[in-house]
């Protein structure tokens, strides 16, 4: 009974921390930069929100991979919902962390960006909605589009 306990309070310590990648935490970020009066930080939030859908999108349309625990898919957008290669939450909590860290850019903010982006990564293979090659593979797309957004702004 104990150990049933735990493996579901973990579950969902998981859940939970999994949503801190979510596409709804970002639109936060990205409004609390508007408030701040912060224009060129939410134009970076908004430019790379755009590329990363645009490059997973891309690659979701041509190359499927099923998930650790499957989905059902019965149109295109389904279909791009159920595959998991690259994993769009780790292109977007690798980005937002990025930004972050180079925004605030002091160490201890850079390590508490990190652990909870690291967190957020290592929650997406516990809940069997992605393996490690999704995971890196979005990780690489979220820096690779950090990088180009500085280089352009």
């Amino acid at each position: 009974m104990t150990s049933e306990l735990i493996k579901r309070q973990k579950g969902d310590f998981f859940r939970d921390f999994s949503a801190l990648g979510s596409l709804w935490i970002y639109a936060v970020a990205a409004l609390f930069s508007l408030a701040f009066k912060n224009y060129e930080l939410f134009k970076k939030l908004i430019t790379g929100l755009v590329l990363i859908f645009a490059i997973i999108i891309a690659v979701r349309t041509f190359y499927f991979k099923e998930r650790p625990q499957e989905y059902p898919h019965n149109s295109y957008i389904e279909k791009l919902d159920a595959s998991s290669f690259p994993s769009l939450h780790s292109a977007r909590t690798a980005f937002l962390a990025a930004v972050f860290v180079g925004y605030f850019n002091n160490a201890l903010s850079s390590i508490l960006f990190i652990l909870v982006a690291l967190i957020i990564l290592y929650s997406r293979i516990y809940l069997k909605k992605h393996d490690y090659r999704d995971i890196l593979a979005g990780v690489i797309v979220g820096i690779i589009v950090y990088f180009t957004i500085n280089f352009i702004y």
